[in-house]
């Protein structure tokens, strides 16, 4: 049986568009992944920041009779923890909430151990505030892992081919975990 040229010709379109689909379709899906890769990431962050928001509720209420500077930073992170608690907060909102409390959280804990020795000494405020030591690494840990899944996916959809899928599909650029300003400055404790 010999070929004709017709149907070579609509051969080898064919196998070229089954070529070119496998082709599409691979990018797409690995687009597909690294984006679900960030967003459990993401989810990773939050799990560690719900953990401390609930500790450091339990912690505001075991330490009520903080002076006026402790309060000023209790009401800081409870500001912030609204924010980051608002179901309508972006991703963005609620990151910039989240590095609030954080550096508020680390101002915040010397002065108790230092001011309140009988705070210090109850050992349900010692333990809240082990506890949060902990969940601090490990938001830490969670957002080293979720900026590097994050730049992975940022790489992926800037390169090229996958840009123009990831222009095609909506693909947007995420942000990623940035020192506050002024995070390289020493904060001051005043009593």
């Amino acid at each position: 049986m010999q070929l004709t040229k017709p149907a070579i010709i609509t051969g080898s379109i064919l196998v070229f568009s089954l070529i070119l689909g496998m082709w599409l379709m691979g990018n797409y899906n690995s687009l597909i992944s690294s984006k679900n890769a960030v967003d459990k990431s993401w989810s990773k962050v939050e799990s560690q920041y719900q953990r401390r928001l609930d500790l450091i509720g339990n912690l505001l209420n075991s330490a009520k009779g903080a002076q006026k500077q402790e309060r000023e930073v209790f009401i800081k992170i409870a500001e912030a923890r609204k924010i980051y608690n608002n179901p309508s907060s972006t991703t963005n909102q609620k990151a910039s909430a989240a590095s609030q409390i954080e550096t508020n959280t680390i101002a915040l804990l010397p002065r108790l151990q230092e001011a309140y020795p009988d705070l210090k000494s109850n050992q349900q405020v010692q333990s809240l505030m082990n506890e949060l030591t902990k969940t601090e690494d490990g938001i830490l840990g969670a957002r080293d892992t979720y900026n590097d899944t994050a730049t992975n996916y940022n790489t992926g959809i800037q390169r090229f081919p996958k840009n123009l899928f990831a222009q095609w599909f909506g693909f947007s650029k995420v942000n990623l975990f940035k020192a506050d300003s002024g995070a390289n400055k020493a904060q001051e404790i005043e009593f």
